[in-house]
């Protein structure tokens, strides 16, 4: 018969899993000259054109994430 310590183990564990699995599907952008929100011409080396599409972006994934779209 397992024990509390036990089956808090396994619960920890199927966390941990989870948790390693959605960070894993987790996008990873990359500079090309252009902002990953609104495609505006930026400096080689920048995501974003400004705050506005850094926040913006970060919002759109957000809700994308809470209702199931990646």
């Amino acid at each position: 018969m397992s024990d509390i310590a036990d089956v808090s183990d396994k619960h920890i564990e199927t966390f941990i899993n989870s948790a390693i699995a959605n960070a894993s599907r987790k996008t990873q952008l990359h500079s090309d000259g252009h902002c990953a929100f609104c495609d505006e011409a930026v400096d080689i080396g920048l995501l974003f054109c400004d705050r506005d599409c850094r926040d913006d972006y970060d919002k759109q994934q957000r809700v994308m994430r809470i209702v199931g779209c990646r």
